[in-house]
Formats: structure tokens, C-alpha cells, sequence
């Protein structure tokens, strides 16, 4: 784990940069692809992990085949509200079980559980701004035109509703489902208790 969290600092980093570029438009998003196959939903670009882990395609993979796997039955968007469940499901739990205590826990427990680099770009008691490096739900694939992370948006609005006791709102600005190497999570904090 010392490796990994040796590995993160140095990534953070030159992610950082990026997300600066990409934010100011010095770089520009990818174009869309309207020709992709799972093959390109399955690839991912997880670096970091893979250097501590050389497994770690793998194990992305395997959490994709379910993500990509949308029954015909229940079609895309019901698809989407299942991921969005099992996202909060994980982030209510770990709350609850003392697993995410701050912030600080958050970042080390997404680390831990591979979801992916998660940094706190700004917070403060009504809002919450986290880039989110080398997800696992997004890091790699194209652009195809949407954003794609409702496992880890129904995972950060569980972990914030349950850490501040309030309602919270989060919205996917970024991804790279819609062309950016990064994912970000606007996170609004109001003043209705939960």
C-alpha cells in the first residue's frame, strides 16, 4: 500500500495539470466516437494502479462487463439507477461502519477499494468539487457522448448526505465518456437535514 500512495502522489501531480488544461480549454476534450465496441468500454488507462498492481486490468474489466451489460429489458436509463443504487448502497455502508469518517478517509478509501485517485479540489460547508483520476468505471474508454460514473455519483451522494446529515445534489461535469481524461463531481450541499 506504501507503493501505491507513493505511486498517487506522483500522479497527482501531472493529473492535476491536466484537469487545468483541459478546465481552461488549453486542451481540448476528445472528439466523439460513434463507432466503439465493448472492447473499447473494457480498456482502461489506470496507470497507477496497474504499476502496483499489474492485475489491475482485470480486475477493471470484470467490474465493467457488469457496468456494460445493460439487459435490453431494463434499458439504459433503469440501468443507470441500479448503478447509481449500488453506489450508495457502498458509500451508505461505509459511513455507517466507520469506514469514511472525513474527508481524508474518503480519498484513502477509494484508493484502497481501487475505485480510483479521488482529489478534493475545493469543499467548504455547501459544495464539494473532487477530480477523480484513473476511475474505474470511466478511465480509458472514448468518447461516447455521455457520462457514464453513476456508481461512484450514488456512492458520493450517500457519503455526503450520510457525513454532513444533509441533503446533497451530485452532478458528473466531467468524464471521459464525454471526452476529458478525468471525471468531476460537483457536489451541492444544502441546508435540508436528512
Amino acid at each position: 500500500m506504501d507503493l501505491l500512495k507513493d505511486k498517487v502522489a506522483e500522479a497527482l501531480k501531472m493529473y492535476r495539470e491536466i484537469s487545468s488544461k483541459a478546465l481552461s480549454g488549453e486542451i481540448e476534450p476528445n472528439p466523439p466516437q460513434n463507432d466503439y465496441s465493448i472492447l473499447d468500454l473494457l480498456a482502461s488507462e489506470r496507470p497507477t494502479f496497474q504499476l502496483v498492481n499489474p492485475e489491475d486490468p482485470v480486475y477493471v474489466s470484470s467490474f465493467r462487463l457488469l457496468r456494460w451489460s445493460e439487459p435490453v429489458d431494463l434499458g439504459q436509463k433503469t440501468f443507470n439507477i441500479v448503478l447509481f443504487t449500488a453506489g450508495r448502497v457502498l458509500g451508505e455502508n461505509a459511513v455507517e461502519h466507520g469506514l469514511i469518517k472525513n474527508l481524508d478517509d474518503l480519498v484513502e478509501f477509494a484508493l484502497n477499494q481501487r475505485l480510483g485517485i479521488y482529489d478534493i479540489v475545493s469543499a467548504d460547508d455547501s459544495s464539494v468539487v473532487i477530480n477523480v483520476y484513473e476511475s474505474i468505471s470511466s478511465s480509458g474508454i472514448p468518447n461516447i457522448g455521455r457520462t457514464v460514473c453513476h456508481f461512484e455519483r450514488g456512492f458520493l451522494t450517500a457519503v455526503f448526505s450520510k457525513l454532513y446529515k444533509r441533503r446533497v445534489s451530485v452532478e458528473e461535469t466531467h468524464c471521459w465518456g464525454t471526452g476529458y481524461s478525468f471525471d468531476r463531481f460537483e457536489i451541492k450541499i444544502s441546508d435540508v437535514s436528512v
